[in-house]
């Protein structure tokens, strides 16, 4: 969907697209980079319990939205569906919102870790959050999000694929099942 809206919107160009991203963020989206910086847990530990809420609301998306077709009803690979043109215009504001949303976590998480790093040196705490700790909360928050994008990627592909099949000749296809 990303590749789709930077090719048809954006004339291929990527940073023209960022440059559009970075507009949502400091209009749109401005006033929610502080609730999305937040964290549920006071605590050191929250970063663990900040993944499992963003991994939550993932989650959620894709129960309500992506794993839904433009008439709500769920999809499954059992059952053929399209990823229509009215599928991709109400589901890329998501896409996009998500994007956003995730770099403005990731910027915080490693603002944080900075922010340990140059207190490390100053005081030692028994309590400190492990670097480790941290890293690898990013290392799954990118991989979450990248996750989020393959399977949307996935499913888009899937349907072009299956719309691009049902185009070829029913001869061709016999043909192609008999080589197999």
């Amino acid at each position: 969907m990303i590749k789709r809206r930077i090719s048809a919107d954006f004339h291929n160009d990527q940073n023209e697209y960022y440059d559009y991203l970075l507009n949502l963020l400091h209009t749109t989206y401005a006033r929610n980079i502080s609730q999305w910086s937040e964290c549920p847990s006071a605590d050191e530990s929250r970063y663990l319990a900040c993944s499992t809420a963003w991994i939550n609301e993932d989650i959620e998306l894709n129960c309500e939205q992506v794993y839904r077709d433009e008439n709500d009803q769920p999809m499954s690979s059992s059952k053929q569906f399209r990823l229509s043109q009215t599928y991709y215009n109400t589901r890329i504001v998501t896409v996009e919102q998500r994007l956003i949303q995730g770099g403005v976590r990731l910027g915080v998480v490693i603002n944080r870790i900075v922010e340990l790093q140059k207190h490390k040196h100053h005081e030692k705490e028994d309590d400190e959050v492990c670097l480790g700790t941290l890293l690898l909360f990013m290392v799954i928050l990118i991989e979450v999000v990248l996750a989020f994008f393959c399977l949307v990627y996935y499913l888009v592909r899937r349907t072009l694929y299956q719309q691009s099949s049902s185009k070829i000749p029913l001869e061709y296809n016999i043909l192609n099942d008999a080589k197999v």
